[in-house]
């Protein structure tokens, strides 16, 4: 019997760290996609996709801002909000990409270090707690330029929206 658990044994070594990488992965992944999902401002787009992602979200926001009866210099300060947020998360491209690479060494090295594991999901984690807080933030200043009755307008257009 001692020769069967053995022989199972090396199999058996390689799957915990598996688990471990993919389970950091999924959480990982799974935080940038609510954070996305959520719509934090465009902090999770970026490159190509990117651009096309601000063209639409300000087409969203012009067509919403129209039916609602925004004036011109109401849409330029609203437009100028999303402008800086937009600014705001430019570099989170080259961020994925140093977060990745940080859990590829933590992962690969001769032993797991979960210290590294564990430093590289409290950064994201603060990341998206920021990128969170700036939307929030966009997101009221955007809202102050329209008059009381153009928020309501525009909180009915979203209701019918996600119906």
């Amino acid at each position: 019997m001692d020769n069967l658990e053995s022989s199972n044994r090396p199999a058996r070594r390689w799957r915990k760290p598996t688990l471990i990488a993919a389970g950091v992965l999924v959480v990982l992944g799974g935080a940038f996609g609510i954070a996305r999902a959520a719509g934090i401002s465009p902090a999770c787009l970026h490159g190509h996709h990117g651009a096309m992602a601000r063209d639409l979200v300000e087409f969203r926001v012009g067509k919403a801002l129209k039916q609602v009866g925004a004036s011109d210099a109401q849409q330029q300060q609203i437009m100028a909000i999303l402008d800086a947020e937009f600014a705001k998360h430019q570099g989170m491209a080259a961020m994925h990409k140093q977060i990745h690479e940080q859990l590829v060494a933590a992962l690969t090295g001769p032993t797991v270090d979960r210290a590294a594991i564990e430093a590289v999901r409290a950064n994201a984690i603060s990341r998206i707690d920021q990128g969170s807080k700036d939307f929030a933030q966009a997101l009221g200043d955007m809202a102050e330029v329209l008059t009381p009755a153009q928020r309501a307008q525009l909180a009915t257009l979203a209701q019918q929206h996600f119906q």
